[in-house]
């Protein structure tokens, strides 16, 4: 006697192999990224929001508290100057100490004599600093296999270049500054390839080949992202593609083919 056929047959196996191909799960892995040098921004601007919204309710001066605390904020920078370095400590060592000096000063730890002595000895520091560093060997223009990139602009400009094959993300940072980021020689992950970028006073250029597609999310802030790259028409599915999500606030970014 056969068995009887269920009338409820059951589901078909899932096959979830090819799913870290799917955008779905780009878009997730894109949301657990935290991009260091946006959250910077976005908690100083948080702050001073909540400092004048508590002077408001004659909590606290907002004023006094701007000119007693505002080095933090170049204390940070400097740290993320570190956390993102390739090559040379010296500008986020100058950023860093230049912030922790001007913080004992505006809240007075360091007065009068103790001061004019001290900043002699950070200039005779950092001179030394510049002297007796290994300079450093790479190859032509910060060319590196990196699947992951992080770059900072805080009074500078640093120009890297990736030849990566399976280029995954970037976080790219411009403060009163400037970053490069060259991928015209990378080839991103078959799943897609993201950038965050975070221009504040300050400018980002992206360089891509041509044969990518490029999908731009930005949000100008009396600033402006622009896409330069040339129009190909209709590109194959599987064509390389870029993400980039981009933040300008009284800065811009650029994405093109060429300097």
């Amino acid at each position: 006697m056969q068995p009887t056929p269920s009338p409820h047959p059951a589901p078909p196996l899932q096959d979830h192999r090819h799913r870290r191909h799917s955008p779905l799960h780009r878009g997730d892995r894109e949301h657990r990224i935290v991009d260091p040098g946006r959250t910077l921004l976005g908690l100083a601007v948080l702050t001073v929001g909540c400092l004048f919204l508590l002077d408001s309710l004659d909590v606290l001066d907002a004023g006094e508290a701007i000119a007693n605390w505002w080095p933090v904020a170049l204390i940070a920078a400097g740290l993320l100057q570190f956390a993102g370095r390739r090559g040379s400590i010296v500008g986020p060592a100058i950023v860093t100490g230049a912030g922790t000096l001007l913080l004992l000063d505006t809240t007075g730890v360091i007065e009068g004599d103790a001061w004019n002595s001290i900043w002699p000895l950070v200039v005779v520091a950092v001179g030394a600093t510049i002297l007796l560093g290994r300079p450093r060997v790479s190859t032509p223009a910060d060319a590196a296999a990196d699947d992951t990139v992080t770059a900072t602009g805080i009074f500078g400009e640093p120009k890297l270049r990736t030849v990566s094959q399976q280029f995954k993300h970037a976080s790219l940072t411009a403060v009163f500054g400037g970053v490069t980021l060259d991928l015209r020689d990378a080839l991103p992950d078959p799943s897609g390839a993201t950038i965050t970028a975070t221009a504040a006073f300050g400018g980002i250029n992206i360089l891509v080949p041509r044969g990518w597609r490029i999908i731009v999310s930005s949000t100008p802030i009396f600033g402006g992202v622009a896409d330069k790259t040339e129009s190909v028409g209709a590109l194959p599915p599987g064509a390389p593609e870029l993400q980039i999500n981009g933040l300008a606030v009284f800065g811009g970014i650029e994405i093109k083919h060429g300097q």
